[in-house]
């Protein structure tokens, strides 16, 4: 894994294992924009009766600081929507760099 991923957990405590799923569901972002710098995991639960757990992942890229927030029954669910997100503005994000790119040599 060629960024960093830190880790936060907000008033709860998670496993080991769900640190290293985390961990390498961002390293898996690297597939879709390899100009990944780092990414930050924040991980909670909201006040809501459900108690859901929440996953927040900010990452930064060339210029940009991309960001998905997404809550489910268990941190793995919340991890892979949020990951799905960020998938989707990378891949718009780099088609955007692309076509900057093809204007700036006219």
């Amino acid at each position: 894994m060629a960024f960093q991923t830190q880790i936060t957990t907000r008033h709860v405590n998670v496993s080991d294992r769900v640190r290293e799923y985390a961990e390498e569901r961002t390293a898996k972002l690297e597939q879709f924009f390899d100009n990944i710098i780092d990414a930050h995991v924040i991980l909670g639960e909201d006040n809501s009766p459900a108690s859901n757990k929440t996953a927040e992942i900010n990452i930064n890229v060339y210029q940009k600081q991309l960001s998905a927030e997404d809550s489910a029954s268990t941190y793995e669910e919340a991890i892979n929507l949020c990951v799905d997100h960020l998938r989707r503005q990378l891949e718009k994000y780099k088609s955007k760099l692309r076509s900057r790119d093809k204007d700036a040599h006219r």
